[in-house]
C-alpha cells in the first residue's frame, strides 16, 4: 500500500490529508477543513504560494533538479564520493543512495501533481469566494505548473523523444484525485495533455495576468522588492516560452520558433543584463535576473551553497570544476574570461582554481533575489538558443546566437553549428539544470567532464532515470 500526502500549504503550513492506493481522497471529515480554508480569498492564495514553496524543495527545482545533481550528471562538476550527487554523476542509478534520490524526485513530483489536481477541483468547488479574474490567474498558473511537472518528469524518466520511444508505455499520468491507479501510458500521450495543460493555461492567463499588460515584469537589479514580480509566479510569458521547450523537445522546430520568437519580441518585458548590474555600489546581479521569466525561491539556498559549492568545504564533497582550472576556463568559456557569466560565477578564493559562486548569498543591501534565495528557471536568454537552432534561415539564426553572445560581453561568431549552439548552452546554464536535458534532447554520445576534462561517454541508458521499484511494485 502506497501513501501520499495533500499538503495545502501556505508560507508555513495549513492542511495535510493523507490517502492509500497512490492518490488522495478527502474523507467526508476533511471537507470541513478544506471547506474552511478555501472560503476566503486568502486562503487561495495562501495555498497557491504553498505550490511554488514546494517546487523549490531540495528534492526538485530548489537544488536536486537545477544546481546540483542535474549538473553533475551532465558532468559540470568534479564530484567527490562525498557528494550525494556522486552515484547520479556515474549514472549508477541502482545503487542504494541513487534509488533514494530519484525515488525521492518522482514523489515529489507526484505528490505536486495531486495538489495541482485538488488545487483545480476545488476552483471549481469553492472558487465562487474569487473575483473571475483572480481565479483565472490560478488556473491558469496551475495547469502551467502541472504541464511543467509532467515536461520534466517525461524529460528524467523516459527515452529521448522519437516517433519509436514515445509509444511505449512509460509513465502514469492523472489528471484529478481518487482512489484510481493510472495505467501508465506513452510518451506522446502525456506530450499531448501536456500541451493541452498550456494551451489551457495561455488561454486564461492573456486576459487574466497583470504580466500583459506590464511595461515591465523583472525588476531593476537595485530594487529590493524584486520578488513581489510576477517573474515568480508562472506568468502568461514563462509559458509561452515553457511551449517553446516542449515543442523543441517533440522535434517541432516551427512550433517552437513560433513561440522563441514571441518572447524574443516582448523581450522589454524582461531586459539584458548590463555593466552596471555586477558594477554599481550594493550590485549583486549573479542569476541575471533581469532576463528570469520564471524562477523559484529556495529559503534554504545558501545550505545549498555551504554544503555543496563553499571553497571551505572538502574536495570530496565539493561540487566544483577540476583543480587545474582548465575545464571552465578554457573548455567552457574558450578562454574569454571577460564573459560575464565567468566574471560574476566562478571564483578564485579559498580554492587555487575557479569554483562556482553563482548562489553565493550577499550581505550588501543590493538585489535581494540574486542574494543566495532565487534559482532561474527559464530566462529570456533560453529563448535565442531555440530560435537559433530552429530558424531556417542562417544568417537570421546566427544573428540570435550572437544577440546572446554580445549581451554577455564576448565577440560574434561567424558561423553557426551545433556545436556553437552547445557552448552557449554549456555556459548558459551552469547551475540550472538544462544542459543535462540538451544532452539528452540532441542524443550526444560523449561530453567534456569537468572531472578532468577530457571526453566522457554517455549511453542512451544513462539519460533516463529507471521508473521507482515504490511505484512498480505491487500496482
Amino acid at each position: 500500500m502506497k501513501k501520499y500526502i495533500l499538503i495545502l500549504l501556505g508560507f508555513i503550513g495549513i492542511g495535510t490529508f493523507t490517502a492509500c492506493n497512490k492518490w488522495l481522497d478527502v474523507k467526508p471529515e476533511d471537507k470541513f477543513i478544506e471547506r474552511d480554508l478555501l472560503s476566503s480569498p486568502q486562503g487561495f492564495a495562501d495555498v497557491m504560494n504553498g505550490f511554488y514553496i514546494n517546487m523549490a524543495g531540495n528534492n526538485m527545482y530548489g537544488a536536486r533538479l537545477t544546481s546540483t545533481t542535474l549538473d553533475a550528471m551532465a558532468q559540470l562538476y568534479r564530484v567527490g564520493d562525498g557528494n550525494a550527487s556522486f552515484m547520479m554523476s556515474n549514472y549508477t542509478y541502482n545503487e542504494n543512495s541513487a534509488k533514494l534520490m530519484i525515488d525521492a524526485i518522482w514523489s515529489d513530483f507526484y505528490s505536486a501533481i495531486t495538489n495541482a489536481n485538488k488545487f483545480l477541483e476545488n476552483l471549481d468547488s469553492y472558487g465562487s469566494v474569487l473575483p473571475s479574474n483572480t481565479k483565472a490567474l490560478y488556473q491558469g498558473e496551475t495547469y502551467g505548473l502541472r504541464a511543467m511537472y509532467y515536461f520534466d518528469l517525461l524529460r528524467l524518466f523516459t527515452p529521448t523523444y522519437s516517433t519509436a520511444d514515445s509509444v511505449a508505455r512509460i509513465l502514469p499520468y492523472y489528471d484529478k484525485t481518487g482512489f484510481g491507479i493510472s495505467e501508465f501510458q506513452p510518451s506522446n500521450f502525456i506530450m499531448g495533455k501536456i500541451l493541452e495543460d498550456l494551451n489551457k493555461a495561455e488561454a486564461l492567463l492573456v486576459n487574466a495576468d497583470p504580466a500583459v499588460t506590464a511595461a515591465r515584469i523583472s525588476k531593476e537589479s537595485l530594487d529590493r522588492d524584486g520578488r513581489t514580480s510576477r517573474n515568480y509566479r508562472l506568468n502568461y510569458y514563462a509559458i509561452k516560452a515553457l511551449k517553446a521547450r516542449v515543442y523543441l523537445w517533440r522535434g517541432d522546430k516551427e512550433s517552437a520558433l513560433k513561440e522563441a520568437k514571441f518572447i524574443i519580441e516582448n523581450q522589454s518585458k524582461y531586459p539584458w543584463v548590463v555593466n552596471s548590474d555586477f558594477t554599481a555600489a550594493n550590485a549583486a546581479n549573479r542569476i541575471f535576473a533581469t532576463e528570469m521569466l520564471f524562477g523559484v525561491e529556495n529559503l534554504k539556498l545558501e545550505t545549498i551553497f555551504i554544503n555543496n559549492f563553499s571553497p571551505a568545504i572538502e574536495d570530496a564533497t565539493l561540487l566544483a570544476p577540476e583543480s587545474t582550472g582548465a575545464f571552465v576556463k578554457n573548455t567552457v568559456f574558450e578562454g574569454k574570461e571577460a564573459d560575464w557569466r565567468y566574471t560574476q560565477w566562478f571564483k578564485i578564493e579559498g580554492k587555487p582554481y575557479p569554483t562556482f559562486f553563482k548562489y553565493k548569498a550577499v550581505s550588501s543591501e543590493g538585489f535581494i533575489p540574486s542574494s543566495g534565495l532565487t534559482l532561474p528557471m527559464i530566462k529570456a536568454s533560453e529563448m535565442y538558443l531555440i530560435a537559433a537552432e530552429c530558424e531556417p534561415n542562417e544568417v537570421t539564426a546566427l544573428d540570435y546566437l550572437n544577440s546572446l553572445r554580445t549581451n554577455r560581453n564576448i565577440l560574434p561568431v561567424s558561423v553557426l553549428n551545433a556545436t556553437e549552439i552547445m557552448k552557449e548552452y554549456r555556459k548558459e546554464f551552469y547551475g540550472e539544470g538544462q544542459l543535462f536535458y540538451y544532452y539528452k534532447r540532441t542524443s550526444a554520445g560523449s561530453v567534456i567532464s569537468a572531472n578532468n576534462n577530457a571526453s566522457r561517454s554517455i549511453s542512451k541508458a544513462n539519460y533516463t532515470l529507471p521508473i521507482p521499484l515504490s511505484e512498480t511494485t505491487p500496482r
